[in-house]
């Protein structure tokens, strides 16, 4: 739910029949006259936010930008320009208050699975909406980790792990999906899109700590060796057998690992470690992201990207014939004006 100057809106990331009145709910934004929106941005200061599925994945994300930036699905990579150009922008009254409670292993990082969101109503919204409200968040949860529901109603926790060929029950004790043949727990954390993992043999090595995420730029794993601490896990254990969800896809094209580039007219190969191609001579990294659809080539031009630290990725728009480039976590941007683009090249 958000509170703007104008209206109250409430967000099902799904549509939902509400059997005590007969109503169809649409996925989308409600204000408290029941008016239905497909994009509503909340300012605030400088800061916009807003709750929508991809367009390209179809995952259901809560973005946050700054002023002039392009916000982008963190799942994909794909620029979500609709959004900005067709929601309906409010500005922030003041937050709903949420109360939060959960734990995951003993003074290790929460699960968000587990919160329990109690959300305070005002008295100008109805019981209908309530409920519709208490129904999208479990609808939400649904969607985004797997808890199935049956014909009955009954929820399912289980999810299928197509990295692994099995099913995983959910275990309500540690609050994280179990799978018993490698001894893996594992949960989705929403605050950073990222999955983490709890291998039993070399997590419990860790005391309080230990979980475990995948890094897909460098290809390591790494561990939680204390509070917000994290290391590159050490050589001394096998990671052979572990698994992790392939949320980034592969970056090639057509499993092509030599590629002949037509704007260079030359072939250039797939790096395995770096998950992208390279031409020396231009000194650029590009990779095909096939998670949206349709997909999208994404560049990394020595000289250019590498003046935003850790960002930096860029996209060329065929339709604005411009470059965008990542400039901070989710944020693109327009490349400024300042960066000669005579000698960047991008395929069509």
């Amino acid at each position: 739910m958000y509170r703007s100057v104008r209206h109250d809106y409430v967000y099902y990331p799904s549509s939902w029949f509400d059997s005590a009145t007969g109503r169809n709910y649409e996925s989308g934004y409600y204000d408290e006259l029941g008016n239905h929106y497909d994009h509503v941005v909340i300012k605030k200061n400088n800061q916009y936010e807003t709750r929508a599925s991809c367009d390209y994945c179809g995952t259901e994300i809560k973005l946050n930008w700054t002023e002039g930036a392009l916000p982008s699905c963190p799942n994909c990579g794909a620029l979500l320009k609709e959004i900005t150009d067709n929601a309906i922008i409010e500005e922030e009254i003041k937050d709903i208050p949420q109360y939060a409670s959960g734990s995951s292993y003993s003074g290790r990082r929460r699960s968000p699975i587990g919160i329990i969101i109690i959300i305070v109503m005002f008295m100008t919204m109805g019981p209908i909406i309530l409920a519709g409200l208490f129904s999208s968040f479990r609808n939400s949860i649904s969607d985004n980790y797997g808890i199935s529901t049956s014909e009955s109603g009954e929820e399912v926790d289980s999810i299928y792990v197509e990295e692994i060929g099995r099913e995983c029950e959910w275990n309500s004790e540690y609050e994280s999906y179990y799978d018993k043949d490698s001894d893996c727990y594992f949960c989705y954390l929403e605050d950073t899109n990222e999955w983490q993992y709890w291998y039993e043999d070399i997590s419990s090595d860790y005391g309080d700590y230990g979980w475990m995420e995948y890094d897909y730029v460098d290809g390591n794993w790494y561990i939680e060796v204390g509070e917000d601490n994290w290391e590159i896990l050490p050589d001394k254990y096998d990671t052979s057998n572990l698994w992790h969800f392939n949320e980034h896809g592969t970056g090639k094209y057509n499993g092509q690992t030599s590629l002949y580039v037509e704007a260079i007219d030359r072939t250039c190969e797939f790096d395995e470690q770096e998950g992208s191609y390279y031409d020396p001579e231009t000194k650029c990294d590009f990779w095909y992201n096939d998670l949206v659809e349709p997909p999208v080539w994404q560049y990394w031009f020595d000289g250019v990207s590498s003046d935003f630290g850790d960002y930096g990725w860029m996209e060329y728009n065929e339709d604005e014939d411009c470059w965008y480039i990542e400039e901070s976590d989710r944020n693109w941007i327009k490349l400024p004006d300042k960066y000669d683009t005579s000698e960047l090249w991008h395929i069509e």
